[in-house]
């Protein structure tokens, strides 16, 4: 539990459900903070085939502008926060080997 609560990744993933949560309550109702601010997300957005592809998926309520939101854009956030912090934890790990 101790190595789990020390981990880059788990910090992330709580990051990422919380920038959902106000995603779904309003606060970043023109998403900013969900697609913006993470550069995957950003690259995925920019490209045609990867637009059609995010906003395929199953639309959720939510109190933004348009309304709703594809749940590929919830699933693409948690998983490139999961990159993030695995990329800081292989980081921290080797900082340590030396």
């Amino acid at each position: 539990m101790k190595k789990i609560l020390k981990s880059f990744t788990f910090y992330f993933i709580i990051i990422s459900f919380l920038i959902i949560y106000l995603h779904q309550i309003g606060r970043d109702s023109k998403s900013i903070v969900l697609i913006s601010f993470n550069p995957i997300l950003v690259a995925i957005s920019r490209s045609d085939v990867g637009l059609e592809f995010m906003n395929s998926g199953m639309q959720i309520p939510s109190r933004t502008i348009l309304g709703s939101i594809s749940v590929f854009w919830y699933i693409g956030s948690v998983i490139t926060f999961i990159i993030y912090g695995l990329i800081f934890d292989t980081i921290k790990y080797f900082l340590k080997k030396l």
